[in-house]
């Protein structure tokens, strides 16, 4: 599943969200032990490091070309990074180098070409969407631990739907392979800015095209009985909830249904 964003925006959008993580790191007076407070026991030296890892990983899988075999190396990649002593300039440089590579890799793999992905074989252009929100989520991070939730970046709104739609659509159904259903079935409903702002070469994606004005709506099937709750809100904020970045009680979201097994399948953490 690839979503319904251009390759195009996909490509433009992960550099973009590269460029963030690199422009974080430009002041080499940039504290990399400041803690993640969503990634329990991460400094910002331990984030750049798994999220250049990461990207690296994205795109050897997609030159690896082998749909049955997960791409090997991810130990050296991580042992290379700079130590926290070097400053966060040589941090900025060797996560720029991760980054670059990836970028230079699916812009000229084909997207139908073979790869491993994780849920088994599938092809080149899932590592690009894959890659896109994983950056995505770790740039939030990065920006929150180095200066509060008033220095994050706020996500595009296309790109956000499309962090949601992979969350409930490619990524949920794996999760609960894992870790079993929610307690709770969850509907979200990401309320637009409006159509007409979603970026061009993006369209909007869920489980009805929204129409002039409208929503979009997704559902987490909890176990079974599972009593039902509604989250509607902005979409970015929406795919924060999702990766548990933000809560319920978020100021810009609409909760109805049953609070308490929402704030339980929160706390027990959606994502694995």
């Amino acid at each position: 599943m690839t979503g319904r964003l251009t390759r195009e925006r996909l490509l433009d959008a992960l550099e973009a969200q590269a460029g963030l993580v690199r422009f974080a790191l430009t002041d080499d007076a940039t504290d990399l032990a400041a803690p993640v407070t969503e990634c329990s026991g991460w400094d910002a030296r331990d984030l750049v490091v798994h999220l250049g890892t990461a990207n690296w990983r994205g795109g050897a899988n997609v030159r690896a070309a082998d749909p049955g075999s997960r791409a090997r190396g991810m130990r050296e990649v991580m042992e290379s990074a700079p130590p926290a002593t070097e400053g966060a300039a040589a941090l900025a440089d060797w996560y720029a180098g991760k980054a670059g590579e990836m970028l230079a890799t699916f812009a000229a793999a084909n997207p139908a070409a073979p790869a491993w992905t994780f849920s088994g074989p599938g092809e080149a252009a899932y590592w690009l969407r894959r890659q896109l929100h994983e950056t995505a989520v770790h740039r939030w991070d990065l920006e929150e631990a180095l200066g509060g939730d008033a220095a994050t970046t706020p996500l595009p709104e296309d790109v956000a739907v499309d962090t949601i739609d992979e969350f409930c659509g490619a990524l949920r159904p794996l999760m609960a392979m894992a870790k079993g259903a929610p307690p709770v079935t969850l509907r979200l409903r990401a309320v637009l800015h409006a159509p007409e702002g979603l970026s061009t070469g993006a369209e909007p994606v869920g489980s009805a095209d929204p129409g002039a004005g409208g929503d979009l709506e997704w559902t987490i099937p909890g176990e079974d009985g599972a009593p039902e709750v509604e989250v509607a809100g902005p979409p970015e904020t929406l795919a924060l909830l999702l990766w548990g970045r933000v809560r319920a009680d978020a100021p810009d979201l609409e909760v109805s249904g049953d609070r308490q097994a929402l704030d339980a399948a929160l706390e027990a953490g959606l994502a694995v």
